[in-house]
């Protein structure tokens, strides 16, 4: 199970980035079978796991079930979280937060929020994202980054304004060099992202193997963008990447919108009409598309790292 994960990732990166080479008709040959066979096994483990991971967030009727349900699953997988609470009475919440040591002195952060709104089961709009940074903690467990700590962090509070990622930033001992958030990661067929430096290291990196695994990639300025915890990240002066992963059509509709900052939910797209509404469950959930977004920003990860 350790090493399943971590091969499948970089043969499906791999596959991709060589699918452009001309090969010889023997290894085309030698290899296709083998490959095919790994490929659909490994999805259907990790879709298995997804699902079961995300079943268990969205069945959570508040924040706490959901947290509980979170470090739950990371325990299932060697992992023992640190439960970071803040705040008090109505106001108090509580982030989660996973520490993969590096030999090196860089410091990566990647989070998704973990609460919901009170409508719906929150599946899009979050418990896809929490899903995949538990299937992330897996594979850097596994294979752990060559250079960098690796923290994640499932934050509380972001739907009541971004509390969770405010609260862990500002925290004393909580630096990092770079940082990445996913909202809205549980279906579609494209990377709608955001970048805090036009030709950083983090965008760069991005479209490089947005371009290698063949799914597309869109990314606007921050002020184009819908508002998440990627905003506390930029505020810290950290490099910062936000990400999404929902339909092309989506994005098109996002991008014409005069004020991203007051998206009209309940209507035009279908990501709109989807979170914070209660049809945001997991019916509206595609865990094949979430497996093929989970190997990107794995492989994001790792080339940042690199280099």
């Amino acid at each position: 199970m350790k090493g399943t994960r971590p091969r499948l990732a970089c043969l499906l990166f791999c596959l991709a980035a060589s699918s452009s080479l001309s090969l010889a008709p023997f290894d085309s040959l030698a290899l296709a079978p083998f490959d095919s066979l790994a490929l659909a096994q490994g999805r259907q483990e990790e879709s298995a796991r997804i699902t079961a991971s995300l079943e268990a967030i969205v069945a959570g009727n508040n924040s706490a079930a959901r947290r509980d349900a979170i470090v739950a699953q990371l325990k299932s997988i060697g992992v023992e979280p640190v439960v970071e609470p803040f705040g008090e009475g109505r106001a108090a919440g509580a982030n989660v937060v996973v520490t993969l040591p590096g030999p090196g002195t860089k410091t990566m952060v990647i989070g998704a929020h973990l609460d919901r709104v009170g409508v719906g089961r929150g599946a899009v709009d979050n418990g896809g994202s929490c899903a995949v940074l538990i299937e992330l903690v897996a594979a850097f467990k596994a294979s752990p980054l060559s250079r960098s700590t690796l923290r994640v962090v499932f934050f509380d509070r972001e739907e009541v304004g971004l509390v969770g990622s405010r609260m862990h930033f500002s925290t004393p001992g909580h630096r990092a060099d770079y940082a990445i958030n996913l909202d809205v990661f549980a279906y579609g067929d494209t990377i709608f992202a955001t970048g805090s430096r036009p030709d950083g290291v983090l965008l760069r990196s991005l479209r490089t193997v947005g371009e290698a695994s063949g799914l597309p990639v869109r990314d606007v300025p921050p002020s184009r963008y819908p508002g998440s915890d990627h905003q506390t990240m930029i505020s810290a002066q950290i490099e910062t990447l936000g990400l999404a992963l929902v339909d092309r059509a989506d994005v098109d509709a996002i991008v014409a919108m005069d004020d991203v900052e007051r998206l009209p939910l309940g209507k035009g797209p279908r990501i709109l009409r989807i979170i914070h509404s209660p049809d945001d469950t997991m019916k509206e959930v595609k865990v094949d598309q979430m497996v093929r977004g989970l190997g990107l920003v794995e492989q994001l990860i790792r080339r940042v790292d690199a280099n």
